[in-house]
């Protein structure tokens, strides 16, 4: 009943188009614009509440800001070098949580660019929420490094990426990880009202090493190599209809995931899912309804509302024994219905707020038998977020 009241709330507020999350942006290439020597200047500032009472997701706050400052060097109309400072704050904290330097080679042509060092990832490159979280541009994890490109002519784009996220030295404790990912899309019908695509998405993970410390026939998770792969494919349908760029949109993503080790973060070896999406658009407000069915489907990267075994801590005790209820605990054929509102507006030329709301109205059983938890069928979780984001180029001369 509480999702049919927001639902229709929202379809009387306004309409959208379909958007993964509010804090996405892209990148405007204003930094290939200055004649030599510039500065670009990235601030975020960023509130986003999820009020989740699943056996799932934990529920928690992100408050914070992030300032992004990198001086370019524009060494000629197809190069560019890039140097910068990225500094992230959590409210509540006496101190600075990171300060990370960033260093960036932009090799830029007319079909395509190449880019090492600092990845732009403001957009998750695009991939679903299901198989990467959009909360990752509120953390650390925003700063990709790796190797990229990028190819865009005619009707077909793509973007294919590598991001070294950990690197180790010998007998280190850690084991190295990285991503591979691509993401393309190819138009096989564009009208002056209708396109129809299809979207391609591939993610692989990497955990393992040669060179760090390991133990001989002692099997735990730190010594395991992993190989985790997540893939999507999908069909997009989109209808104009009118001139104020208002459309109407369908979208569907076939899911699956293949894992090589059966560790506890991750329960099943392989599963799948589906995930359908209908959404209405204007210029400032995003509106969608999503449907998502899944086999045992799980993520290396993934939001955590989507997976199929739960990621919440056990952090609470009961009689002072741990509150471990949730570890181990799977739902194989999760389901949701998910709908998203999301409002943009300039506040100048430069600097945008954004308002975002999400619910999620959970269809399938869950019953923890543990501590007389009962059945979370018709629970509603929702999230809301607000952001002020600056970004400005300036040349020097």
């Amino acid at each position: 009943m509480i999702f049919k009241i927001f639902l229709c709330c929202f379809l009387i507020i306004g309409n959208s188009f379909s958007q993964e999350s509010v804090f996405y942006s892209e990148n405007s290439e204003s930094s290939f614009k200055v004649a030599k020597f510039g500065l670009e200047v990235y601030n975020l500032n960023f509130i986003k509440n999820n009020e989740y009472f699943n056996f799932i997701a934990d529920g928690y706050t992100l408050l914070g800001t992030q300032v992004h400052p990198e001086f370019i060097y524009n060494s000629s109309k197809n190069t560019q070098f890039k140097a910068g400072l990225f500094v992230l704050k959590d409210f509540g904290e006496n101190t600075v949580n990171y300060t990370i330097p960033t260093f960036t080679f932009t090799y830029k042509k007319k079909y395509y660019k190449i880019i090492i060092g600092n990845l732009f990832s403001r957009n998750n490159h695009h991939l679903i929420e299901p198989l990467m979280a959009s909360e990752k541009i509120l953390g650390e994890e925003v700063l990709e490094t790796g190797i990229e490109y990028l190819y865009k002519k005619n009707r077909f784009s793509f973007d294919i990426w590598l991001n070294w996220e950990k690197s180790i030295e010998k007998y280190d404790t850690n084991r190295e990880e990285f991503m591979i990912g691509f993401s393309s899309k190819l138009i096989i019908l564009e009208k002056e009202k209708h396109s129809l695509s299809v979207p391609l998405q591939y993610v692989y993970y990497h955990r393992g090493g040669q060179i760090n410390k390991k133990y001989r026939f002692e099997n735990n998770s730190n010594d395991l190599i992993l190989n985790f792969n997540n893939a999507s494919i999908g069909l997009e349908y989109y209808y104009k209809l009118n001139s104020k760029n208002s459309k109407l949109g369908l979208r569907y993503f076939y899911l699956n995931h293949k894992v090589n080790a059966l560790i506890e973060e991750f329960p099943f070896d392989k599963g799948n899912a589906h995930y359908f999406n209908v959404n209405y658009s204007s210029n400032k407000i995003n509106f969608s309804v999503a449907y998502y069915k899944s086999d045992k489907f799980i993520s290396a990267k993934g939001n955590d509302m989507f997976q199929s075994y739960s990621t919440r801590i056990n952090n609470n005790y009961w009689e002072g024994e741990l509150d471990d209820r949730y570890l181990g605990y799977t739902e194989p054929n999760r389901e949701l219905l998910v709908s998203k509102l999301i409002f943009k507006k300039k506040l100048s030329r430069k600097i945008k707020l954004g308002l975002q709301f999400e619910g999620y109205y959970q269809l399938n059983n869950a019953i923890i038998n543990t501590f007389d938890l009962g059945n979370k069928k018709n629970n509603f979780d929702y999230s809301y977020a607000i952001y002020i984001l600056a970004n400005d180029v300036f040349s020097f001369k």
